[in-house]
């Protein structure tokens, strides 16, 4: 007698055997006890869920010698005909190779005549979408008005391409994924069934590696059996290629810490022990999406994982943002395609991840923004339009206290709210820029700041306030406050002056110009090239080092 694998032996015989698919039964069920059969259904879902396996189910059912039943008693004429295929009133149509209209016109007219033994001829046809379009149409009418003894069964793994004339002369049906739970529960019943002795952690593999259908497990299982006598956790890791918990959480943590030697050193590693490098992106992609669940959620258990796995997991997650993590699942989910389909897979899986890994340079938004708030706390200085930077800050305040309080002539214009220091020579416009700001920022925070984006220089008996660039928005509010500022600065030279207020207006420079400049730079032409980016704005900015504008 020929072996009977097991997805075929253990195929449910009853609604009550279906796994992962209680809604679907609950409808069928309901619909046979009310005799409220569908002359039309439309089967969809992933393969190896139950789509074929429920029609079959469904056919019993209804044409059982008990029946209509919900409980089909497997044993008579109809149940054992239609679990052998040898029903004449139970018709499986591939539809893939049945496709032409010439095949729907033969089936047309095979569904006028009655069931030899049965209560209703069901056609079950496979993969439905395959029909071409004129067949289809061709099935329209018969689909919609079948005799009374008919009933069609369409199942598919693409509803998405099947007609919408046709979806709405059916009762459609979603299939769904199995859970793994359900799955390893199946596949340990199974395995103590048959005698098969194998561990719970191979268990668990198959199931993940199954992603969601029975039938692809079981098939595993099969393979498995035949391998070894006593199945492990690393032999259905050889058998099916599944990366090391090791080596995912190591190359992990090197993409994310930005170790680009430690990359090329593993994948080197895996080259060696001959891992396929396309089921380790896979897993990879999957391992990053779990480092991201387990940073988003602090739910324990969320991650179907061992104590030491996830004490692995949680020190990584320690390296890294849910920023950063969101960004290299992203680059992971499109390195997974080119990884697919690339002539080398090596090379495209190195250049990927050496990619992602330079991720880790960056800074999250909100780091940047506290810097930002903190910059605006503070005020810097441009002494004259040249020279570096300098703060207004808590030194100046504090020598601007330190500095004795003396009485001040009648003859010197005072403002009431500062009280000038001994009186002392100002050098240049750098220095009275220094003391004039420190004094501003004892009177008006806010305005030593707006002071402190513009150039200032002593012409004779004058201050000239140049304002430039996008500094340039300063200078109205500064001229309000001008009478102000002409107290402080006599205050500070030791005689009366008067403060001019000067807005340089640049020459607008052309977008396009100033794109071309900047593509012209080596270093611009690389970041494009690594990071698969363009050049969203550019805009000049001033570099008054240079006495010029830069991009």
């Amino acid at each position: 007698m020929s072996y009977l694998v097991l997805a075929r032996k253990w195929r449910p015989a009853g609604f009550d055997d279906l796994v992962g698919q209680e809604a679907i039964s609950r409808i069928l069920v309901n619909a046979i006890s009310q005799s409220r059969i569908a002359h039309a259904y439309l089967f969809s879902g992933p393969r190896g869920v139950g789509k074929t396996t429920t029609a079959r189910i469904l056919a019993k059912a209804i044409n059982c010698a008990k029946g209509p039943t919900v409980s089909p008693c497997g044993v008579c004429a109809s149940c054992a005909g239609i679990a052998d295929g040898s029903s004449v009133d139970v018709m499986e149509i591939d539809g893939a190779s049945n496709n032409s209209v010439d095949d729907i016109r033969d089936l047309r007219e095979r569904v006028k005549y009655a069931p030899a033994g049965g209560r209703y001829k069901v056609y079950i046809i496979d993969e439905a979408h395959m029909l071409s379009g004129a067949a289809f149409n061709a099935l329209l009418k018969t689909l919609e008005e079948p005799p009374s003894h008919v009933v069609f069964v369409l199942a598919t793994t693409a509803a998405g391409k099947v007609p919408a004339t046709v979806l709405s002369r059916c009762q459609h049906l979603p299939f769904r994924r199995i859970p793994i739970q359900k799955i390893k529960d199946r596949l340990k019943m199974i395995a103590d069934s048959e005698a098969i002795r194998i561990s719970d952690s191979a268990i668990e593999l198959i199931a993940r590696a199954s992603e969601g259908s029975m039938r692809d497990s079981l098939t595993i299982l099969d393979q498995l059996s035949a391998f070894s006598p006593d199945i492990k956790e690393f032999e259905v890791k050889d058998l099916l290629g599944i990366a090391d918990f090791r080596a995912l959480s190591e190359i992990a943590e090197a993409v994310i810490r930005g170790d680009r030697e430690r990359i090329l050193t593993i994948i080197s590693e895996l080259i060696d022990r001959g891992t396929d490098l396309k089921s380790f992106m896979r897993d990879l992609m999957q391992f990053f999406r779990d480092l991201l669940v387990a940073k988003v959620v602090s739910k324990q258990g969320i991650l179907d994982a061992s104590d030491s796995e996830l004490t692995v997991i949680k020190e990584i997650l320690k390296l890294t943002t849910e920023d950063h993590l969101t960004l290299l699942l992203s680059g992971m989910i499109e390195a997974e395609s080119d990884v697919r389909t690339a002539f080398s897979p090596r090379v495209a899986l190195e250049m990927a991840l050496i990619k992602a890994s330079f991720l880790s340079m960056l800074k999250p938004v909100k780091d940047a923004l506290a810097n930002i708030e903190s910059l605006a706390g503070s005020c810097g200085t441009r002494p004259g339009g040249s020279g570096s930077s300098r703060k207004i800050g808590e030194e100046s305040v504090i020598q601007q206290a330190e500095a004795p309080v003396v009485s001040v002539s009648k003859n010197t214009p005072v403002s009431p709210e500062v009280v000038e220091a001994p009186g002392q020579p100002i050098d240049g416009s750098d220095e009275f820029r220094e003391r004039f700001l420190a004094k501003v920022e004892g009177v008006n925070h806010l305005l030593a700041c707006k002071l402190a984006d513009a150039g200032m220089r002593i012409e004779g008996e004058s201050i000239v306030v140049t304002f430039d660039g996008g500094s340039a928005i300063h200078a109205d509010s500064v001229k309000g406050s001008q009478e102000l500022l002409e107290k402080i600065a006599a205050e500070v030279l030791g005689r009366k002056t008067s403060l001019l207020i000067d807005i340089v207006r640049k020459k607008v420079q052309r977008k396009r110009e100033l794109k071309e400049k900047i593509l012209s730079e080596p270093l611009v032409k690389d970041a494009i090239e690594l990071f698969d980016g363009r050049i969203v704005d550019v805009r000049p900015i001033e570099n008054p080092r240079k006495g010029g504008t830069d991009v």
